[in-house]
């Protein structure tokens, strides 16, 4: 793209301009009863321009890096510029001062050094060690890794220039175990920047206990019962009323934080930040897809919201400052807000009760509206009374997420990660747990 620089600008006097360019390759394998069943190896390259004049913008975007789509993309844009209406709030970022020292995205060992055969065969190890752990494991689906390696380049007309090569490794399964006339299926994915990161005897661990710890699961009759959201359950929760955090909800007049910043709207355990450089998270990056430099937010603060997650014009129309939060999905978007890594931080002050619900899995957490924090799920998990732990399934669990992060009443030490969202263990007060 560089070679192509000086060519576009010439044609850009007088407009101002961004270009984004990314770079992926990718390789993925997966096995059936310990043999590799499939090896898909791919890359991809894009470009988008952005164009704005007299407050006009316009974008154009190609898949190849060429003097012809160059001048497509470009003429695309400028003539959407000349149709578009005006919009003062897209900008372009301007560069700035940092003296951080950079975090380490990039895995150059595993990338470059390991054999490829090596990496190829990890679900094999991963299937091994899932299938060695209990005889009631009858039958391990989708065990698969993949790395994805990411050049990312931006270049703007307020003379901003950032490049940056990132590495993304993923662990996948599925298993279903199988006692008597019982089978349950639970599945596990983890991620890390860096493959000594991804812990395959931990990983096969998690993944076995989830399935055959719901053996034998049965409905009970609904009751009001203290809940212990797991760290992949609460990580989910984050994941699911994230836009209620997002600048996007808040300009569009949707966020239920909206003219709350420096309330009180969670219980004093809840501290929720989002790290953009946390050392190995999947999220992690040393600058967004605006060229702004990423750093840690805390959006709740001991209980009191603190502000939204911004990209560069979710800020402008707001009159906030960008917090490093606009990614795009791919080239040929515009940035959004998105998290890098959202968590809840651990507190160490969980204490448990001796009566409480576990939430192992949660199903249809997709219907819960991130407007107004109403959610209803169906739940597996375990009941706790009278020293005994008993498996229930075909549950029901409903409630509001605003009003339960007002209620945790303990958080644990053992946050995990499951992509960009991690958590501790969360204890909330209580809950009605529906049943028969």
């Amino acid at each position: 793209m560089e070679q192509y620089i000086n060519t576009i600008t010439s044609r850009l006097r007088g407009y101002s301009w961004e270009i984004y360019q990314v770079k992926t390759e990718f390789l993925k394998s997966s096995s059936n009863q310990l043999k590799i069943e499939q090896v898909i190896k791919s890359s991809e390259s894009g470009f988008s321009i952005t164009v704005k004049k007299n407050g006009r913008w316009g974008f154009g975007f190609a898949s190849a890096v060429d003097r012809e789509n160059i001048e497509k993309a470009l003429e695309k844009a400028l003539q959407m510029v000349e149709v578009s209406d005006e919009d003062q709030y897209i900008t372009f970022q301007k560069p700035l001062p940092d003296n951080r020292e950079k975090i380490e995205l990039f895995d150059s060992y595993t990338s470059n050094k390991l054999e490829e055969k090596l990496k190829i065969h990890i679900p094999v190890e991963v299937e091994e060690k899932i299938r060695s752990l209990d005889d009631r494991i009858k039958t391990v689906r989708e065990c698969s890794f993949s790395e994805k390696i990411t050049t990312t380049f931006i270049i703007n007309s307020e003379g901003l220039k950032v490049e940056e090569k990132t590495s993304l490794y993923t662990l996948t399964a599925g298993v279903v175990a199988e006692e008597k006339n019982d089978s349950q299926i639970f599945w596990n994915f983890h991620q890390s920047r860096f493959l000594s990161d991804l812990n395959i005897q931990r990983f096969a661990k998690e993944t076995v206990s989830g399935a055959v710890s719901l053996l034998g699961a049965t409905p009970r009759e609904t009751t009001r019962i203290p809940v212990l959201f797991t760290p992949y359950a609460f990580s989910l929760m984050l994941e699911a009323f994230f836009p209620a955090f997002s600048g996007e909800f808040l300009i569009n007049g949707k966020s239920f934080f909206e003219q709350k910043e420096g309330l009180s709207v969670a219980s004093e355990n809840v501290t929720i930040l989002d790290n953009g450089r946390l050392p190995g998270g999947a999220g992690s990056r040393n600058f967004d897809d605006e060229g702004v430099p990423t750093g840690e937010k805390a959006v709740i603060e001991k209980g009191v919201f603190r502000g939204f997650l911004h990209n560069l014009y979710t800020a402008n129309a707001s009159g906030q400052t960008p917090t490093g939060n606009g990614f795009r999905n791919n080239f040929y978007t515009r940035p959004a807000v998105q998290p890098t890594n959202f968590y809840l931080v651990p507190s160490g002050n969980l204490q448990l009760p001796d009566r409480y619900f576990t939430v192992i899995e949660m199903l249809g957490l997709h219907t819960a509206s991130p407007v107004t924090g109403d959610f209803s799920v169906g739940v597996s998990g375990f009941i706790k009374e009278n020293g005994t732990s008993y498996p229930v399934s075909g549950m029901t669990l409903a409630g509001n997420f605003f009003q339960l992060l007002n209620d945790i009443k303990g958080i644990g030490n053992d946050l995990q990660f499951f992509g960009r969202f991690g958590s501790p263990s969360v204890l909330v007060s209580e809950m009605v747990l529906g049943g028969l």
